[in-house]
C-alpha cells in the first residue's frame, strides 16, 4: 500500500467502518470532526485561549529533532486530518471489437474511418 497521505478539505466526508471517535456518528465532514476535537480539548483542558486554537490553524511555534539529525528544525505545528487512499487494481480492459479485428488502441477504427473520409 502506498503511504502517500492527503490533506482533506474541510467539507470532505469521512465515513468510519467501526468505532465513534470524537464524533456520535460514523459518517461526518472534516469540519465537524476538528469542531469534535477542538470541544474535547476544552473539555480537557479548559477555556479556549488563542494558543490551544492555533494547534488547529496556523499552528503553533515549535522546534523538531528528527531521529539522526544533528540540530532542531524550527517551524510550526498543527492538527490535522489527512486521508492515504488503498491502491486500486487495475486490470486492462478488453474491448470485443478491438480483438476480433487486431487493433492495438479503441482508437485505431475511428482513424481509419477519419483517413477513408480524406
Amino acid at each position: 500500500m502506498n503511504q502517500q497521505f492527503n490533506g482533506l478539505d474541510t467539507e470532505d466526508v469521512i465515513s468510519v467502518y467501526e468505532g465513534h471517535v470524537f464524533v456520535n456518528s460514523k459518517t461526518f465532514t472534516v469540519n465537524e470532526f476538528m469542531a469534535a476535537i477542538k470541544q474535547a480539548n476544552k473539555g480537557v483542558l479548559g477555556e479556549v485561549t488563542d494558543e490551544k486554537q492555533k494547534w488547529f490553524g496556523e499552528g503553533l511555534d515549535c522546534k523538531l529533532l528528527k531521529p539522526g539529525a544533528k540540530t532542531w528544525q524550527r517551524g510550526k505545528v498543527r492538527v490535522r486530518l489527512e486521508f492515504c487512499p488503498e491502491e486500486l487494481e487495475v486490470t486492462p480492459e478488453v474491448n470485443g471489437n478491438n480483438e476480433q479485428n487486431g487493433s492495438a488502441s479503441p482508437l485505431d477504427d475511428i482513424r481509419k474511418f477519419a483517413d477513408k473520409a480524406n
